[in-house]
């Protein structure tokens, strides 16, 4: 009479794959048990006077997460391949040295109906039964914790926006940039962000961004006296003027004359 282990093909079973190392597999010795997925998005729910329902906005998405049980068993004496298998999945959740982090697994159950193309081992969880006569590990159920890995890369991240500021009486965009950033010079910056508000009223919402979304932005003088019109020619009043400017530029000491 054939056995369980006769009766199951590879369509029955799981699998883990590394993905950092070529043809190191994983094969389940049983079907995956109590395989639960899970996939959740993050919200902010605010409720105010007389509203039926509250005020409710996306976040952020969490990371999906799937979690089974997997057994494996030691049908003989000799079949020592249970401790061989619980070696490799430990080593699939430890730290790799060359790595510097755990290795990127591939999961899948059967054809792949059930499956997830990139993931960590989050934690594992294991039940160990009696030994074997001879000492060896003869039935271990364990719990495995998958977390879908996303590749992340700092510089193909746009920077978030701060906030959005309503605006008040008697406010400008130099005024908002050095309360927001401390310089008043990048109200240029935010003010060509708005090309329909050159200038904005009491009331009106304006988009502050993060000051890493503006800190390569380069500010250009307006001015057409400081910008243009000196020309290329050097005079005697263009030398002054610059001369002038330079020496505003300069530090200096003030001294208070006590009476």
């Amino acid at each position: 009479m054939p056995s369980l282990f006769d009766s199951l093909t590879a369509f029955d079973v799981w699998f883990l794959e590394n993905l950092d190392t070529p043809n190191e597999k994983l094969q389940g010795q049983f079907v995956a048990l109590n395989v639960n997925e899970s996939i959740s998005n993050k919200y902010a729910k605010n409720s105010s006077l007389n509203r039926s329902n509250p005020i409710i906005q996306f976040l952020s998405g969490e990371a999906d997460t799937l979690s089974f049980q997997a057994r494996f068993f030691a049908r003989d004496m000799l079949f020592s391949s249970v401790k061989d298998n619980l070696e490799m999945i430990k080593k699939f959740a430890r730290r790799d040295d060359k790595l510097k982090r755990p290795p990127i697994l591939h999961f899948w159950v059967g054809d792949s109906h059930l499956q997830m193309t990139q993931c960590i081992i989050d934690s594992i969880g294991g039940i160990y039964q009696e030994p074997t006569a001879l000492g060896a590990i003869r039935d271990v159920t364990l719990t495995i914790n998958l977390t879908k890995y996303e590749p992340f890369e700092l510089k193909e991240t746009e920077p978030a926006e701060t906030r959005y500021h309503r605006a008040r009486d008697r406010e400008y965009y130099e005024y908002l940039t050095y309360y927001e950033y401390g310089n008043a010079n990048l109200g240029d910056v935010i003010r060509k962000r708005h090309p329909e508000k050159p200038t904005f009223q009491p009331g009106e919402i304006i988009k502050l961004p993060s000051i890493e979304a503006i800190r390569k932005e380069i500010v250009e003088p307006k001015s057409i006296s400081l910008k243009t019109a000196y020309g290329k020619k050097v005079t005697p009043q263009r030398t002054l003027r610059l001369e002038t400017f330079d020496n505003r530029d300069r530090t200096f000491t003030s001294h208070v004359i006590v009476e």
